[in-house]
């Protein structure tokens, strides 16, 4: 089993942690260079990581291979037996992986892209940043006992590194969502969540020739783009995108 993946990516992320909670071996191929942009379309036509690879299987997108990696394997489940429990879980997983994941990236544009923006644009700014306060409201009622459903479940993993990346620039839970941050503290406590926060850190400020990821010419998407235009910073992307300084998935 192969995973195409860039530990900077909070998807690649979310299916590092399910593998090392399901104690799977498996070979990571990371993609850091456009020299391997190649290799990462051959996987994913949108050039998106993750993507596995798994004898003749390929999959992609992060919810996919999640759902791929429950049904191949079951032990231990990281998906409820209940019905209900379950459709509560993929719902979670998409607030995580669409709505925290855009909020957290436009606030990291200004905290750690592009921190000149943040005196350009101070009322974008202090939206994006009201913006992830009333998300993190929303999740503090969602947390049920010690986890988001009670018990420990994939939806748990989804969040995981957006809250990691909220650490790194000290954008954190305080008292106002006290669920909430006891969750995340207790999330930070897997091993699992330790391992791959610990391989993403490693990577931050790694310099590669050519990268992928380059910090001056970003990869927008749906709800990332869908939060630029809430907090204010439509027309900056669109000044973005005209200068080259930026790219849709699957447009190069």
């Amino acid at each position: 089993m192969k995973l195409i993946d860039n530990p900077l990516s909070p998807y690649s992320l979310k299916i590092r942690m399910i593998l090392y909670e399901k104690g799977v071996d498996f070979e990571s191929q990371e993609i850091h260079s456009e020299d391997d942009r190649d290799a990462l379309l051959a996987a994913n036509p949108r050039a998106e990581v993750p993507a596995l690879i798994d004898g003749d299987n390929v999959v992609a997108d992060s919810k996919v291979i999640a759902e791929y990696l429950e049904e191949r394997l079951p032990t231990p489940p990281l998906l409820p037996e209940d019905l209900g429990l379950r459709a509560r879980c993929r719902n979670l997983e998409l607030i995580a992986d669409n709505e925290l994941d855009s909020a957290v990236l436009v606030l990291s544009l200004f905290k750690f892209f592009r921190p000149e923006l943040a005196e350009q644009y101070p009322k974008e700014l202090e939206r994006a940043e009201q913006s992830l306060r009333q998300l993190f409201a929303r999740i503090d009622g969602e947390v049920k006992g010690d986890y988001l459903l009670g018990e420990f479940s994939r939806a748990d993993l989804a969040f995981a590194p957006h809250f990691g990346a909220l650490g790194f620039f000290g954008f954190v839970a305080d008292e106002s969502t006290p669920a909430l941050a006891a969750w995340v503290t207790r999330l930070g406590e897997r091993p699992s969540v330790q391992r791959a926060t610990q391989e993403a850190i490693a990577s931050v400020g790694v310099q590669h020739e050519r990268p992928l990821f380059d910090p001056q010419h970003l990869h927008w998407r749906s709800d990332r783009i869908e939060q630029l235009i809430r907090v204010g910073m439509g027309p900056w992307l669109l000044q973005e995108l005209d200068a080259g300084k930026g790219f849709l998935p699957g447009s190069e």
